[in-house]
């Protein structure tokens, strides 16, 4: 077991959450989201060592076409969830409301998110 590890299983769950739960700029730079993004909420399960996030896109936000690069408009949204078994030695969860956009070459497509890119170890849990 690596010494960081210990040193989370050792604490007792109101530590472990002051320890991981400082705020979301942490879960923002691990999971590379750019402004576009923003978590509405975390949350830690300390029985389950499960940490939840809720993420949305911002208002207003602009998104490129996933196919082409193009631009392309906000025509809609799903609801996803992923999970991650090993991050920060807790199981990951995110629920977030990803858009649906339409370009004029490409038609509509869902946005990528930033944790869904090539090499993730977030996995789809529909």
């Amino acid at each position: 077991m690596s010494e960081a590890t210990y040193s989370l299983t050792k604490h007792s769950a109101s530590s472990l959450a002051a320890h991981i739960m400082p705020g979301t700029s942490l879960y923002s730079s691990i999971l590379g989201l750019s402004s576009q993004w923003h978590i509405t909420d975390a949350a830690l399960d300390s029985k389950a060592r499960c940490l939840r996030l809720q993420i949305t896109t911002r208002g207003g936000a602009d998104f490129c076409c996933p196919v082409c690069g193009g631009a392309a408009k906000r025509v809609g949204s799903d609801k996803r969830r992923w999970q991650h078994d090993d991050l920060l030695s807790l199981c990951f969860m995110i629920s977030a409301v990803i858009p649906v956009a339409s370009c004029e070459n490409c038609g509509t497509n869902r946005i990528t998110a930033p944790w869904e890119r090539s090499g993730s170890s977030f996995r789809s849990v529909e």
